[in-house]
């Protein structure tokens, strides 16, 4: 393997997941969201709150209704595997990573099954894939995204194969997969519906009778469990009160940006680097081969397939005018492997020409192989530093060594709001915050002292925090 040609260019693919992911995840301090969705997984793991009724806090989402629980599920299997340290949550992301990386590759070479010098080049589409910005920022912070898109792989990866040997049996793995994406995070883990008929469009090796019939069968298997489910109370409250609180509600009342094309605009922005080079690649190296009279192939077919399956996971999300730019990270391995395909017969062909025993190519595996090492090492020295929030980190670690855990801090309707400090407190600590202050309550956290009610006698906790004030009331 070490004397492969595309030995350096797979450590040097390691090397780049690893520099663009690591660093930033073996810090503490994560994003809100994916900071919620460790503390729900970890509390699922001690007992609070069930698989169809997770549990955040007493104060707050009590009953989660904001996503489906599978992802939720799985997680907190970590955490009865590991403990409770803060590197669960971020093995369980750096893992999707390596897994999305093999499922990317494997697609490749299903892909490219009869195309053996291609087929090599599977490194291509996982580099272009993780040098995405969204894509790296997701898998360093815990992102249910990162679950979904597994699932969603392996069901195109099934429908891939159908198309080659039509075997129904491959359509029902892909529903398994397509219901399993839907219970992570919802409807937009559902578009490989779309993929037989695109399939059928692009390849044209089935006929309509069998893409009708293989479309249904698609619809009917992760219907017909839903179906199973929903004889279930628990699956049925759970299910409905998201479909009413987060789906419904998303459709009709939020407004987070201001256009309803700007996931069109950040799909641009994130793949227009990729693109740049896709196409330079493809036009220097045409220039250069078509001076040596060598023709190379072009597969227009499985470009055009693999960007329409990227469409479809990320043109519906522009129904509602919730978006964010992570809601995207589903549709992107799809957009990196196409945009591989341009450049992968190009890149071939000048890999092909390669002398393992040049010195430059001694170097450069050799450059690659150390990169991959300081990588690790420079990773593995960032653990324990604050990689956001560190003030409040600070403060959290402090409050949560004075106050006994599940106490309800009584807070004000601001400080309630910020929803870091409220995950950071239940994720260490289990402790929760009120939007309230009363006499009720043992202790308070403020923000100023002039915030202190007069009617209430309080005495001030004696830690060092940065930016919080806490208080014990006297009763």
């Amino acid at each position: 393997m070490i004397q492969s040609k595309h030995f350096p260019f797979w450590i040097f693919t390691s090397a780049v997941l690893c520099a663009l992911i690591l660093p930033t995840l073996l810090k503490d301090g994560m994003f809100m969201d994916g900071l919620l969705y460790a503390c729900i997984s970890k509390n699922l793991s001690e007992g609070l709150g069930s698989f169809w009724h997770p549990h955040f806090s007493t104060t707050l989402y009590s009953f989660f209704d904001q996503q489906p629980p599978l992802g939720f599920g799985i997680q907190s299997l970590f955490f009865k595997l590991f403990g409770d340290s803060i590197y669960v949550e971020r093995l369980y992301s750096f893992l999707s990573a390596l897994i999305t990386s093999g499922l990317i590759i494997v697609l490749w070479r299903i892909i490219f099954k009869n195309e053996n010098e291609i087929k090599k080049l599977s490194w291509l589409p996982v580099l272009f894939w993780i040098t995405i910005p969204v894509c790296f920022w997701a898998y360093s912070n815990n992102m249910l995204e990162n679950t979904m898109g597994i699932f969603d792989l392996f069901a195109i990866i099934f429908l891939i194969r159908f198309f080659q040997n039509q075997s129904l049996g491959w359509i029902i793995l892909s529903g398994i997969f397509i219901f399993l994406a839907s219970l992570t995070k919802g409807f937009q883990g559902m578009f490989p519906f779309a993929a037989v008929f695109l399939g059928w469009l692009i390849y044209k090796n089935i006929s309509l009778r069998k893409m009708l019939v293989a479309s249904l069968a698609l619809l009917l298997v992760p219907f017909l469990i839903y179906f199973l489910l929903m004889k279930s109370d628990s699956a049925h409250q759970s299910l409905s009160a998201y479909m009413n609180n987060r789906v419904l509600n998303s459709i009709q009342n939020a407004e987070e940006i201001s256009s309803r094309f700007y996931l069109l605009m950040r799909m641009l922005s994130e793949l227009l680097p990729l693109i740049i080079l896709s196409v330079s690649i493809a036009a220097i190296a045409k220039w250069k081969i078509k001076k040596e009279n060598k023709g190379v192939l072009f597969f227009k077919k499985h470009i055009l397939f693999l960007l329409l399956i990227g469409m479809s996971a990320s043109f519906p999300l522009m129904i509602t005018m919730e978006q964010r730019g992570f809601y995207l990270v589903t549709s992107f391995p799809y957009y990196a492997i196409s945009l591989a395909v341009i450049s992968a017969p190009w890149l071939s062909y000048w890999i092909e020409k390669i002398n393992v025993q040049r010195v430059s190519f001694r170097i450069f595996r050799i450059i690659s192989i150390l990169s991959l090492v300081v990588v690790f090492a420079f990773s593995f020295l960032e653990i324990g530093k604050p990689s956001r929030d560190a003030d409040m980190i600070h403060d959290v670690h402090l409050i949560g060594k004075s106050v006994p855990k599940e106490t309800i801090l009584g807070s004000t309707k601001e400080l309630w709001k910020v929803w870091p400090l409220q995950e950071y407190l239940v994720r260490h600590y289990y402790i929760c915050q009120d939007a309230g202050i009363l006499p009720k309550h043992d202790y308070l956290l403020l923000e100023s002292e002039n915030q202190l009610p007069s009617d209430i006698k309080t005495e001030k906790v004696n830690i060092q925090t940065i930016k919080y004030h806490l208080y014990k009331v006297i009763k």
